[in-house]
This record gives C-alpha cells, structure tokens and sequence, in this order.
C-alpha cells in the first residue's frame, strides 16, 4: 500500500512537469501597447488608422485565426502568415466615425490566436468632434490675447 501511494505521488509529479513543459511550447503575443489614444478628431478625419505592434515572445510559431472589432466602425486587419518567434508584426486597426454622433468613443478589437490564453484585447479610444480641432483653437488663442491686453 505504501508503495502505491508513492508511484501515485511520482506519476502527479511527472504529469505537472509534462504539461508545464508543453506550457513554455505556447506562442506569446506581447503587445508595445495594448490602448491607443486617439485625441480629438474631426469630421474631416473621421477615419482614424493605427498600427498595434507585437512581437512573439514565445517559443513556438504564432498564428492569428482573427481580429475583429465589436462593432461595424472598426475594422481589423491580422498578419496572414505565422509569426515565428523573436519576429515582429502588428495589426491595423481603423476606426470610421462615419454616421457616428460625436463624442467619446471606445471600441474593442478581439484578436484569437493559437496563444494559451487564445484571446487578448485591444482598445481605442478618442473623440469625435464636428468643428475642425484648429478653428476651436485659434477661436480659444483670440481669447487669450484680448484678456492678455
């Protein structure tokens, strides 16, 4: 009896070690950021693009099945091919304010991928005005020269 007790204890011991090795197998997706910040924006350049980078921290090749925004104003565009660890690659992500009311946005881009955790998340955000962001700051400028004089 003694004995089974520890061939049970070594086999517990050995399948955590199998499944901690095929653990550090896992491709990692290791974003420079995960949030960007658009600022204000205009009418005028309502579509807003921008590139998340990512390197593959992991050790084996990583594959993106998809990256998708939540809604149908943002887009996003995956690497088609692997990215084999140690390399680089990003994700464009655009925003089209199109149709939108202005205001603060946010959005979410789903990005699965053959990672352990399989999803991470990506975020924009900004705001939406309907005036040029210039016209409002020379308007703003002229105040504070006539309170200046």
């Amino acid at each position: 009896m003694k004995h089974s007790g520890i061939i049970l204890a070594v086999a517990a011991m050995l399948a955590f070690q199998v499944s901690q090795a095929k653990d550090d197998e896992y491709p990692a997706i290791t974003f420079e950021e995960s949030t960007h910040n658009f600022g204000l924006f205009d009418r005028e350049h309502e579509t807003q693009t921008y590139w998340f980078k990512f390197k593959n921290t992991g050790k084996s090749e990583l594959v993106i099945t998809s990256a998708s925004g939540t809604c149908s104003c943002t887009k996003a565009e995956a690497p088609k091919f692997p990215v084999m660890p140690g390399e680089t690659d990003s994700i464009k992500v655009t925003f089209n304010g199109a149709g939108i009311r202005p205001g603060v946005i946010r959005k979410t881009v789903i990005v699965t991928s053959n990672t352990k955790e399989k999803t991470a998340y990506l975020y924009i955000t900004g705001e939406l005005v309907e005036q040029l962001v210039k016209e409002r700051l020379k308007e703003s400028d002229g105040d504070q020269e006539s309170a200046d004089r």
